[in-house]
């Protein structure tokens, strides 16, 4: 039986949009997801604390399409998360933790189930404030100039 998901995709280069997925034959999901971000997915439920989960394509980075610079906020400074660019350094509050690469997708969840649900309006809203505008949509690009400029990355 088919049933539908309602979701926020956020394509490279574009604000933030709702999208309908519909089931496979099973029921699941998952193929749909992974059509949204074009590949095998890889969880990043530490962006929203799965409030919504957000899903991008693990093998992003090889397809050298960029998106959305990822700064850290308040929960993941007191988390003691540590800065993707060298896996070493604490970030801070508005410290850049990593480059998202390629399309991202974001879901409901329900923790007590495990499964996805639609998103909320109250969780498209989290996804329009982080990723939407123009600052946001250049972020990544903008943070790879710059990385490469001070010769952070490596060769």
């Amino acid at each position: 039986m088919k049933r539908t998901l309602d979701v926020m995709v956020v394509p490279v280069g574009r604000e933030p949009e709702p999208k309908t997925l519909e089931s496979d034959e099973n029921g699941s999901f998952l193929k749909a997801l992974q059509g949204c971000v074009g590949g095998p997915i890889e969880s990043l439920s530490w962006l929203f604390d799965d409030a919504p989960a957000g899903y991008c394509n693990e093998e992003g980075a090889l397809g050298a399409t960029f998106l959305d610079a990822i700064y850290a906020d308040k929960a993941m400074e007191d988390a003691g998360f540590l800065s993707q660019l060298d896996f070493a350094t604490p970030v801070h509050e508005g410290d850049l933790f990593t480059i998202v690469f390629g399309d991202m997708v974001f879901c409901g969840f329900d923790p007590e189930t495990g499964e996805s649900r639609d998103i909320s309006r109250e969780e498209c809203e989290r996804v329009r404030e982080r990723f939407g505008g123009t600052a946001s949509i250049d972020s990544g690009a903008s943070e790879l100039l710059s990385l490469a400029l001070a010769g952070r990355l490596r060769r």
